[in-house]
């Protein structure tokens, strides 16, 4: 099992209901926050070793399930439910600690490493995959790189967020990112839904914060226009 942190902002008047309904039934699909999907393309082997590997081959639709965002430890979920979601009307920080197997796990790419994938300067950006998402990572990312086919470096980003040993590596980087749309994380994942209440460890009110992570690594800092 791994350990994730999920951090949330509700309005004030729905703070306690919010908390109760998750400790009575862990998250769920239907609880209304911003949920996302994500589809396992299949045999890893087999289509990273198709020469003509396309979008098409690792995201059918019909496979996607609903699935939550988290973060592999509690500070990088504390900044997105005190800082990040956080706003005017959704004022109140929640904090959710659950366990997950990790085959329930894919790596949330959307706001770092599609982006090195599909535009990142090699040179630039290996040792920085290294460190944050492990050496498995690079098979797949030399591979994207190899070609200038925007499908073919989509697609190889989506067999490396599956990929077990990427997933765990992920899950013990010590970088802090600063990625797409002002996001800063050390780790970011989707876990399939539901999480059932069993699996929830905690669920509190951090005490609101300005604190800012600073960045080791910025995102606009390891990609370059591909051509």
């Amino acid at each position: 099992m791994m350990r994730f942190f999920r951090g949330i902002a509700v309005p004030a008047k729905k703070a306690e209901h919010t908390v109760t309904n998750i400790c009575q039934n862990g998250l769920t699909n239907g609880q209304g926050w911003w949920h996302m999907e994500h589809e396992h393309p299949g045999d890893l082997a087999n289509l990273f070793d198709k020469h003509d590997l396309s979008i098409e081959d690792t995201r059918s639709g019909s496979g996607a399930v609903a699935a939550v965002c988290g973060c592999g430890d509690e500070s990088g979920a504390i900044y997105y439910a005190c800082r990040h979601n956080r706003s005017s009307d959704h004022n109140t920080p929640i904090l959710i600690e659950f366990e997950a197997d990790k085959s329930a796990a894919a790596v949330d790419g959307k706001d770092f490493l599609y982006s090195v994938f599909q535009g990142g300067d090699p040179e630039r950006a290996r040792p920085v995959l290294e460190r944050s998402f492990g050496k498995a990572v690079q098979r797949y990312a030399d591979r994207a790189w190899s070609t200038e086919d925007q499908s073919f470096r989509i697609a190889m980003c989506n067999l490396a967020i599956h990929d077990p040993e990427v997933i765990e590596a992920h899950h013990k980087n010590e970088l802090v990112l600063a990625g797409r749309h002002g996001t800063i994380f050390r780790s970011a994942f989707t876990v399939t839904l539901p999480v059932g209440p069993e699996a929830i460890i905690r669920v509190s009110h951090p005490v609101p914060t300005q604190f800012v992570p600073q960045p080791d690594v910025r995102l606009v800092d390891l990609v370059r226009f591909a051509k």
